[in-house]
């Protein structure tokens, strides 16, 4: 049974992120702080889905004496991408100008602080932060009759951080 249910995530994209260490900057593990987005832009109200997630490449230990199955280990980590599928809106103040002028479009360096809710982190309510760029954008798309959709891919660099404080 699930304990909630998605009804008013928080995700807010931004440039800059105030704090001792920003989340997976550059590569940078130290994610402890309890720092925040300095130039959020909320972009919750266009989001339909997102999901972080974090996968481990594996190494291939098989041997002649594994009796015929493969044995791994595991690897690296990843912070993958994520990618959120949105309502496209191209108005002022709207999806399309924070994404191509607020937050710089295509290849652009940003900032993600994803929370289940809006109300503040906490415990109960962590932020998942993280460092990445916009490998994808795809502002619209759609067949004819249905609602317009865009496509924005966040690529990871480092891994998220689960903030609590």
């Amino acid at each position: 049974m699930p304990a909630f249910i998605n009804v008013n995530r928080s995700i807010l994209l931004g440039t800059a992120w105030t704090g001792a260490v920003a989340p997976g900057a550059m590569g940078s593990a130290a994610l402890s702080n309890t720092g925040t987005l300095t130039s959020a832009q909320d972009i919750s109200a266009f989001v339909k889905s997102g999901n972080p997630s974090v996968s481990v490449a594996t190494q291939d230990t098989t041997t002649f004496g594994s009796g015929g199955f493969t044995q791994v280990i595991p690897g690296l980590r990843n912070g993958d991408s994520i990618t959120f599928e949105c309502l496209s809106d191209f108005a002022a103040s709207q999806l399309y100008p924070i994404v191509q002028t607020t937050l710089g479009g295509l290849a652009a360096a940003v900032f993600l602080d994803i929370k289940a809710t809006n109300a503040a982190r906490g415990v109960t309510n962590p932020s998942f932060v993280a460092f990445g760029f916009i490998s994808a954008w795809t502002p619209a798309m759609g067949s004819v009759g249905d609602a317009a959709m865009a496509s924005l891919t966040v690529t990871i660099s480092g891994r998220f951080g689960d903030i609590t404080g």
